[in-house]
């Protein structure tokens, strides 16, 4: 397995993605997700999707749904790059990468996210601290 620098794997494909059990995945996507406002964007992301999901039922616009989920994925996405510096792994599994979100998210909401760390063995869920590429 090849690691970043940051710790997150990057090998991993989408076929790789697709024989993956669950439990492993989400071993690899709270690693991806260890700073607070990464998964606060998710968080935010998730509630975007839900509210934008209900408004589009109630006033039965279903483009309002992808709209409202495709804004809350790249809320997700980007937040990766800009806060995580790491690579998301919506392209690994993306349907087990929704429900990760929401499970962190659970998770979050019920103060267990720390033990859930602690649990798999990643430590605090904190950032990592980013190192220089050497030259």
């Amino acid at each position: 397995m090849k690691r970043a620098a940051q710790g997150v794997l990057t090998d991993k494909t989408f076929r790789d993605g697709l024989k993956m059990p669950f439990h492993e995945f989400w071993r690899l996507y709270l690693d991806a997700h260890r700073h607070p406002m990464t998964r606060g964007m998710h968080y935010s992301a998730t509630v975007v999707g839900m509210i934008t999901t209900a408004l589009a039922i109630l006033h039965q616009q279903p483009l309002f749904c992808v709209a409202g989920i495709a804004f809350a994925v790249t809320m997700a996405v980007t937040s990766h790059w800009w806060v995580e510096h790491n690579r998301p792994l919506i392209r690994v599994n993306a349907f087990y990468g929704a429900l990760a979100d929401l499970r962190m998210c659970w998770l979050a909401l019920t103060g267990r996210i720390g033990a859930e760390y602690a649990r798999l063995g990643l430590g605090a869920p904190e950032p990592r601290q980013h190192s220089l590429p050497a030259e």
